[in-house]
C-alpha cells in the first residue's frame, strides 16, 4: 500500500510540474484538433490535443500572465485536462483570453521543445448543453449497428435514446434515423424506426406514440421539422434512390424520383397536404419553420426526366410560403428567397436564426444529399437585406453539411469530413453579435484521437436545452400503430 501512494503521488507531481530545459521554437504547434485562435463557450468540456510524432506533450494554461495549470501528455492520448480545472479557468476568462504554451520532447533528447504561445477566446453567451445525433457507419446501403446518441457537452458524457440493436429480434437491426426536437425541448422529439411494423415515434414529455403516417394519400414522412407550437410536423415525402461513379470524386449521388411537402397535426392525428406541393413536376424537401412559425422554408427544384444519368441537373432554390397556425393553411403565395438560376447551385438544410434574421442552409453543385459532395459548403443569407454573409471561416475543401443554430442563436454545430475525407465529424462555431463567425473547432472528445478510433460518422447535430429523459423501454413498447386520417387542401 506504501509503494502505491508514492506511485499516484509521483504521478501528480509530474502532471503539475513546470518543464525546465526548454529551447523556444519560432512556430506555433502543429495541434490535433486545431484549437488555436479558436473562440469557446465557458460551458464546454475540456480541449484535448495532442501533437503528432512527439514522445512527450506538456502544455500551460495562462491567465492574465500567470499559469492556472499544467498537463502532460502523449501523441496516442494528447494531453488530459481536468474537467474542474477547465471549467473554473473557463468561467474566470468569460469574456477574454486563455493563452496556451505547449512544449514537446523526444525520449532521446534531454530538452523540451517550447513552440509559440497560442490563444483560445472565452465567449461571453453560454451554449445549450446537448446535442443530439445519429451515429452510422459510412456505408451507402448495408449497417450493422446504428443509434441516436445524446452528448452532454459541458463534459464527455454520452448515452444512447434509442439504439436499432434494442429491437434486433424484430427487425434484423433496421434503419433508425431523422430525429427532430421541438424547440431545444429534449422531452418533446420524435424520430423515424423500421420496426415490424414501421413508422414514427413521437414522445411528448412521458406520452410515447408510434404512428404510421402512410395513407391514402402520403407515405411515410422523412427529413421533419417540429412547428415552434409543438402542434404540427412538416415532413417531406420521398422516393429516394442512389447512383454509383467511378470517375467523378463524388462517389455517390443521392436524388429523389418524388418528392412533396406534407404537414402533420399532432393534435388531430391528421395528416394535411396542400395540392401545390404534391406536383409531380416539382420536388419539394427539406421543410424548415421560422422561430416565430409564421413561415414554411423548403427546397424545391424542378424535376428531370433521364435519371440517374441527368441527375447533375437538378438544382434546388429555396422558397418560404406563410402559415397560418390557427388553420393550418399554408398561403397563396410562394416567395423564392434564393434561386438556383442566379447561383447555378443547388440550396439545401435551410435553417434561420432562433432571431428570425439569417437563413443558414448547405450549397452543392447539384443533387438534392450533399454530405456526398466534396464542393458542399455553408452559406448564409441576412433576410433583412436580402445579402450574403461571409462563412469562408466555416469551409474546408471537403463536405459541409448539416448544420443547427442554439437556442441564443451564438453557436452552431455542423457536420463535416474535413478530417479524412470519409467520416462525418462536429464542429462548433461562435456567430458574434456583429454577424461574423468565427474559426470552427472540433466537438471536444475525452482523447483527442477518440474520433479516429469510433469508426463511426455523426449524423443530424440538434441542439437541446436538456437531457432527453424518456427511457428507451418505454418506446420499445410503443411499436403498434395508431390510426390517423389524411385531408388534401386545394
Amino acid at each position: 500500500m506504501r509503494k502505491f501512494i508514492i506511485c499516484i503521488f509521483g504521478i501528480i507531481l509530474f502532471a503539475c510540474s513546470k518543464v525546465d530545459n526548454r529551447v523556444k521554437i519560432n512556430q506555433q504547434p502543429s495541434i490535433f484538433p486545431d484549437y488555436i485562435g479558436v473562440t469557446m463557450p465557458q460551458n464546454i468540456a475540456p480541449p484535448t490535443f495532442t501533437v503528432k510524432n512527439v514522445d512527450k506533450i506538456y502544455a500551460e494554461f495562462i491567465f492574465n500572465g500567470e499559469i492556472q495549470f499544467s498537463c502532460t501528455g502523449n501523441s496516442k492520448r494528447g494531453i488530459s485536462i481536468p474537467i474542474r480545472k477547465w471549467e473554473n479557468l473557463a468561467k474566470k476568462a468569460k469574456n477574454s483570453i486563455i493563452t496556451v504554451v505547449v512544449c514537446t520532447k523526444e525520449n532521446d533528447e534531454d530538452f523540451w521543445k517550447e513552440y509559440l504561445s497560442f490563444n483560445i477566446s472565452i465567449a461571453n453567451e453560454l451554449i445549450d448543453g446537448y446535442i443530439t445525433y445519429r451515429l452510422i457507419k459510412p456505408g451507402y446501403e448495408l449497417w450493422d449497428r446504428m443509434g441516436i446518441y445524446q452528448r452532454n457537452i459541458t463534459n464527455y458524457d454520452e448515452k444512447a435514446i434509442f439504439e436499432n440493436r434494442q429491437q434486433e429480434s424484430k427487425n434484423g437491426r433496421g434503419c433508425i434515423n431523422c430525429h427532430s426536437f421541438c424547440e431545444y425541448n429534449a422531452d418533446t422529439f420524435m424520430f423515424h424506426a423500421r420496426f415490424i411494423n414501421p413508422g414514427t415515434t413521437i414522445a411528448i414529455n412521458d406520452e410515447i406514440k408510434h404512428l404510421d403516417l402512410k395513407t391514402e394519400i402520403t407515405q411515410n414522412g422523412t427529413y421533419p421539422k417540429w412547428h415552434p407550437s409543438a402542434r404540427y410536423i412538416a415532413y417531406a415525402l420521398c422516393s429516394t434512390s442512389q447512383a454509383f461513379h467511378v470517375y467523378n470524386p463524388n462517389r455517390i449521388s443521392v436524388y429523389d424520383t418524388k418528392s412533396d411537402l406534407m404537414i402533420y397535426d399532432v393534435q388531430k392525428k391528421e395528416v394535411i397536404v396542400d395540392n401545390r406541393f404534391v406536383n409531380s413536376s416539382q420536388l419539394e424537401t427539406f421543410p424548415s419553420w421560422s422561430p416565430d412559425g409564421k413561415w414554411l422554408y423548403f427546397s424545391s427544384a424542378m424535376q428531370v426526366g433521364n435519371l440517374p444519368h441527368d441527375n447533375d441537373k437538378i438544382k434546388y432554390g429555396i422558397y418560404r410560403v406563410s402559415f397560418n397556425q390557427e388553420t393550418a393553411n399554408l398561403g397563396d403565395s410562394i416567395e423564392c428567397i434564393i434561386s438556383p438560376d442566379s447561383t447555378n447551385k443547388t440550396q439545401l438544410f435551410a435553417r434561420i436564426s432562433p432571431d428570425n434574421r439569417y437563413l443558414l442552409y448547405t450549397e452543392a453543385d447539384y443533387g438534392t444529399f450533399p454530405i456526398w459532395h466534396h464542393e458542399a459548403d455553408l452559406k448564409m443569407l441576412d433576410l433583412e437585406s436580402r445579402q450574403n454573409v461571409d462563412t469562408k471561416i466555416l469551409n474546408s475543401p471537403s463536405v459541409e453539411s448539416y448544420h443547427s443554430w442554439s437556442s441564443n442563436g451564438r453557436w452552431i454545430v455542423f457536420s463535416s469530413r474535413r478530417t479524412d475525407r470519409l467520416y462525418t465529424r462536429l464542429y462548433l462555431a461562435y456567430f458574434d453579435e456583429n454577424g461574423h463567425f468565427h474559426k470552427p473547432f472540433l466537438l471536444p472528445q475525452k482523447s483527442a484521437n477518440f474520433d479516429f478510433e469510433r469508426m463511426y460518422s455523426y449524423n443530424i447535430p440538434e441542439f437541446t436545452k436538456g437531457a432527453t429523459k424518456i427511457p428507451s423501454y418505454k418506446i420499445e413498447k410503443a411499436v403498434k400503430s395508431q390510426p390517423i386520417s389524411s385531408k388534401l387542401r386545394k
